[in-house]
């Protein structure tokens, strides 16, 4: 299967609970997104432990886990991609008690360890089906050499002796490059450089992450050949969603005209520390995770702008554009659109990604995955209803999350984000 293939899907769930691919390929990369379901779109039989252990969160965890990677395992190969084949992968778990033992089937030789992704791990909130508490996104190429997909993962250019080998720091595939940003010692927790200090007026806690960010990231884009201009697209994890303005004000510092396009995810916490509702830089807490797409070298296909109805929405392109991938900014309803119930809000995103999508080449049939926010579980129905009308045949990969805290607007009750192949 080469990197030019055209759009394919596995494992389909159409049903009353789901809507949604597991896989959706395209352009060489194969997306995958979802929880421990079965063929209802209900939390399959196997991801519920059975007494003594069915109030366990780690035993919870770990089923689900099985669940989740075995389906990978099991539908990638159908589209000519594998596990090993991953390069980059978001994970969200319900609660920090979750995270560990679901790391211990994830990463283990079967699945993950044979990969090594990029990777980024996040409590987010609560998913689909309700009783899931870890979901997963990402992509994996589909390796063909005489098409440059060949997955690489250059030398470590901090040489940090600590970082931590269940991920890689950096991988490269086709044009593509990718990274994590986390601010993270697995010596001393929450690195001194990105800390602002308590006594002082002078700064502040996501400035000082903003700026140990952008340092670590210029390191990694310049051993490629890259630089903060060539940044595709971007997922940021926040604790606070009102940290945006300064994060932008620091991006925009540094990468030009040519904004990325972008998905900010309202976030409860991330590995450091353990402790639940830990909050801010004097709990040892940092504020913010960031996974990255970039373009690597100067030798591969220029990233090219879409314009459309997201951009300008803060330090955001409505589209992006780099070799066969068209990606779009996580978008809301229009402002006349957000008094209205929830599916006149969704249907009002999809025409507006409808006209992104167009104006690049692509349209929602060719979206390989689709990530939806919602600040509501209830809603759950409605997207699979505007999806289903919408893309009434191999819908894409499709990834809900319901957020703990409000949307940057307000108002939103959803946001939707998608990535298509332009054939």
């Amino acid at each position: 299967m080469s990197a030019g293939t055209k759009r394919v899907v596995a494992g389909t769930v159409d049903s009353e609970a789901a809507y949604g691919s597991t896989v959706a390929a395209g352009g060489g990369f194969a997306f995958f997104a979802g929880t421990a379901i079965d063929d209802s779109g209900q939390l399959a039989e196997a991801a519920r432990p059975k007494a003594p252990y069915a109030g366990s969160a780690a035993a919870q965890a770990q089923a689900q886990a099985k669940v989740v990677f075995s389906r990978l395992d099991t539908l990638l190969p159908l589209v000519g991609s594998s596990v090993g084949d991953i390069v980059q992968l978001e994970q969200y778990v319900k609660l920090k008690v979750h995270a560990d033992p679901y790391f211990k089937i994830a990463t283990s030789k079967t699945y993950l360890g044979k990969a090594v992704p990029v990777a980024a791990t996040a409590q987010v909130g609560s998913y689909d089906p309700a009783d899931a508490v870890v979901s997963v996104t990402g992509l994996a190429i589909i390796p063909d050499a005489d098409s440059g997909f060949v997955k690489a993962e250059p030398e470590d250019p901090t040489g940090a002796a600590s970082a931590n080998r269940k991920f890689s720091e950096l991988i490269t595939a086709g044009p593509y490059g990718f990274t994590t940003l986390f601010p993270s010692d697995r010596k001393t927790g929450l690195p001194e450089a990105a800390r602002t200090p308590a006594w002082i007026w002078s700064g502040s806690e996501i400035g000082a992450e903003a700026k140990w960010g952008l340092d670590e990231l210029a390191g990694r884009l310049a051993s490629v050949g890259a630089t903060f201009e060539d940044i595709v697209d971007y997922t940021i994890f926040l604790t606070d969603s009102n940290d945006l303005f300064e994060w932008d004000q620091a991006l925009k510092a540094v990468a030009g005209a040519a904004a990325p396009t972008r998905t900010v995810i309202p976030s409860r916490g991330y590995a450091l520390p353990r402790r639940e509702n830990a909050f801010g830089h004097e709990d040892g807490a940092p504020r913010m995770e960031v996974q990255l797409r970039f373009r690597r070298g100067n030798d591969g296909p220029a990233k090219s702008v879409v314009d459309g109805p997201g951009a300008g929405f803060g330090y955001q392109s409505a589209g992006m554009r780099l070799g066969s991938l068209l990606w779009t900014a996580s978008t809301v309803a229009d402002d006349r659109d957000l008094a209205r119930p929830v599916d006149a809000q969704i249907d009002s995103i999809l025409g507006k990604l409808q006209t992104t999508l167009s104006n690049g080449g692509a349209g929602l049939d060719q979206t390989l995955r689709v990530r939806v926010l919602l600040t509501d579980g209830r809603d759950v129905p409605a997207v699979n209803a505007a999806l289903r009308r919408a893309i009434p045949a191999n819908p894409p990969a499709v990834s809900i999350i319901v957020v703990p805290t409000a949307l940057p607007v307000a108002e939103a009750k959803v946001a939707i984000d998608a990535v298509a192949v332009v054939e």
